[in-house]
């Protein structure tokens, strides 16, 4: 048995009524089921973002890197350049971020200075990643909406650089 309403069927089907969309409630299912598997496949995460506008992402990134100058002492110049970059946010709409960079005085003990960034940025609950490259410990730090922030030290400097997240333009 078949009952019309309006532009969904009813429909007994097995021993239970339910609904039997036409037209384009099915266009449109199909349409954001393929756009979320092109999106997986492309590698793309789709991710809400911190709502902030690109200056005032710009103005968190320069927070964080602030913080980080207090964690870590020393001197600090400041060389953060306030020209907004392009970029992509995911599934191809444009956005922009903010570049940022701090170069510092040598640090008292240089793995000492990686493990309380490693410490500071991982309280804050970015994801960080150690490398080692040369006589330079690379520390890289991501938070859940993009920013990037990266810390390089040797025996003789520091620095801090970093990207903001990616916001609409």
């Amino acid at each position: 048995m078949t009952r019309s309403r309006g532009d969904v069927r009813l429909a007994q089907i097995g021993g239970t009524k339910g609904p039997v969309l036409r037209g384009s409630a099915v266009t449109i299912g199909v349409g954001a089921a393929a756009g979320l598997v092109l999106a997986a496949l492309s590698g793309c995460v789709v991710v809400p973002g911190s709502g902030l506008t690109a200056e005032e992402a710009r103005t968190e990134l320069y927070d964080s890197l602030d913080r980080t100058e207090t964690v870590l002492g020393g001197l600090w110049d400041n060389r953060d350049d306030p020209t907004a970059r392009g970029c992509l946010i995911p599934l191809w709409v444009e956005g922009e971020h903010y570049p940022g960079l701090r170069l510092g005085s040598a640090p008292d003990d240089r793995q000492a200075a990686a493990n309380s960034v490693r410490d500071t940025w991982t309280e804050w609950g970015y994801r960080v990643t150690q490398t080692l490259v040369g006589e330079v410990i690379e520390l890289q730090g991501r938070s859940s909406v993009g920013e990037l922030l990266v810390f390089r030290v040797t025996e003789e400097a520091m620095t801090l650089q970093g990207e903001s997240e990616c916001r609409p333009e």
